[in-house]
């Protein structure tokens, strides 16, 4: 039986739209769930795990642009969608807002 892996951060689904990845404007790309520890992510760029990503979005209820930072754990390609990844990023620190956001119901 496989062990169940508990979580330390709540996700939330959301489908916010990347506007920059690395320093370069960026389209198609788009956040599919969050949490205060990560994310994950949907592109046409493939980023190998290690690779350090910083990327901005604008959370919702902001009108701001919020830079995040943190690292590819995982890259899988969409299954039926060729040219498109998934990929797990973990974040260099917490961001505390996206929990707020999430618990007032606001993601």
């Amino acid at each position: 039986m496989k062990q169940r892996i508990t979580r330390r951060a709540q996700r939330y689904p959301v489908h916010l739209e990347v506007k920059e990845l690395n320093g370069q404007p960026v389209s198609e790309t788009y956040l599919l769930d969050i949490s205060s520890l990560g994310a994950r992510m949907e592109s046409h760029l493939g980023l190998a795990p290690m690779k350090l990503v910083e990327f901005s979005i604008v959370l919702p209820g902001t009108e701001t642009e919020t830079r995040m930072e943190g690292s590819v754990v995982w890259m899988h390609p969409v299954l039926g969608s060729p040219g498109r990844y998934h990929m797990g990023v973990k974040f260099f620190k917490s961001y505390w807002i996206v929990d707020q956001l999430g618990r007032s119901g606001r993601l």
